[in-house]
């Protein structure tokens, strides 16, 4: 289902460039290829985020012409999602650290000034429980999550 309101115009942007700027396999240098865009809502508010993408130039390296994408960006938010790892984090402290239910979450979040939809809390419910679970199973794994 679409979007009933629209979403608010972020009142801040946080330009995101790629630390290396060279390949960390071959040691060419990686060319600034495009910038791709990214919302955010954070519990600080929504935020636009430009990512400028580096692409490797050297055709005999196995990373020829793949994306290298900012570090920081994994930092802020897990990939495709909207809502950044601090919304998440504090959905899933309401929910498993005060047991509050998915409507006492989403006043809570309404509260704080995060706009979010009801239909969206239970989902981060689930992103908490699968990187907790992720975290206890494989710790290497969550960390090449949130650093891409």
């Amino acid at each position: 289902m679409a979007r009933r309101t629209p979403r608010p115009q972020p009142p801040t942007t946080q330009t995101l460039h790629p630390v290396l700027r060279h390949c960390p396999l071959c040691g060419n240098p990686m060319w600034a290829a495009y910038h791709n865009y990214r919302t955010l809502t954070t519990l600080t508010g929504v935020r636009r985020l430009p990512l400028q993408i580096r692409r490797g130039i050297t055709p005999a390296c196995p990373h020829f012409q793949q994306p290298y994408r900012p570090e920081e960006e994994g930092r802020l938010a897990l990939p495709t999602h909207e809502c950044g790892l601090d919304v998440i984090a504090l959905v899933g402290t309401l929910r498993y650290g005060q047991h509050r239910r998915v409507p006492e979450i989403h006043q809570e979040l309404r509260r704080r000034h995060v706009v979010i939809a009801p239909r969206t809390v239970l989902p981060l419910v689930e992103r908490y429980e699968a990187l907790v679970a992720l975290s206890w199973a494989d710790p290497t794994r969550l960390q090449q999550i949130t650093h891409t």
